[in-house]
């Protein structure tokens, strides 16, 4: 099992996803570290010499690469959840997280780093904050595919850590061993759906995260091993592998 934190820029994936890892005792992995290794060349450079599309290809690479362990916080740049391909490769790994802010937060915290955003080149001021907001509009519908969004806004560090590990507890239980084993059979029947898992049994089976936690019995809902978790349709299956 993975977990990826996505979202636009500055909204905190890379000190969450480290401090998140060091709780959970995983490793921590930046898709953005691994490309600059794979390319041997920082990420504004890739974009200045080869252009953006040979970034995201570099990227989903880096995304498959990542793909083959486990017990990782995955932090993305900001755009490859937007990529259909690499959303449900992540989604299949295990929980996606999406970290937001307000456009003129996220303006505040990457101000002194503009010179390593390709996206926001040659922008200042009221130019840049308009490019924050369209380019977070256009990667909304993405992020919102997100199994949990957090609004870092006006939360610490620990705080937003905190928020993603409680929320997220559920699905680090024993019940995640069963969907390992019979991931096949499940992908086949459950594909595109939220399932409810108590222990070696399916309770509940829902379109989204908080429609199955609602279809679950009260009685079972009280149950600390009931984890809830997206089955990845079969050919997104396919994808992971």
């Amino acid at each position: 099992m993975n977990i990826t934190l996505t979202g636009f820029m500055g909204t905190g994936k890379t000190v969450v996803g480290r401090r998140l890892a060091k709780q959970l005792g995983w490793r921590f992995v930046n898709v953005d570290d691994v490309i600059e290794a794979s390319a041997k060349k920082p990420v504004p450079n890739i974009f200045t010499e080869h252009g953006e599309q040979v970034f995201r290809r570099l990227e989903h690479r880096a995304i498959l690469k990542i793909a083959r362990d486990d017990e990782q916080v995955i932090a993305t740049g900001g755009g490859a959840f937007a990529n259909p391909v690499n959303r449900q490769l992540l989604r299949a790994l295990g929980p996606t997280v999406c970290l937001t802010a307000q456009p003129k937060v996220i303006l505040q915290r990457v101000t002194p780093t503009l010179a390593s955003r390709p996206l926001l080149a040659n922008t200042t001021g009221t130019g840049t904050l308009k490019r924050i907001e369209q380019l977070a509009a256009q990667r909304a519908p993405a992020y919102a595919k997100a199994d949990l969004t957090i609004d870092t806004s006006r939360l610490s560090v620990e705080a937003v850590v905190e928020a993603v590990y409680e929320a997220l507890n559920p699905w680090m239980s024993k019940s995640w061993h069963y969907l390992l084993k019979h991931c096949d059979r499940l992908s086949q029947r459950y594909g595109g759906k939220y399932v409810a898992v108590l222990n070696d049994r399916i309770v509940a089976t829902g379109p989204t995260q908080l429609e199955t936690y609602q279809r679950i019995h009260p009685r079972v809902s009280a149950e600390r091993e009931v984890g809830i978790y997206y089955i990845p349709l079969p050919d997104e299956s396919a994808v992971a592998l």
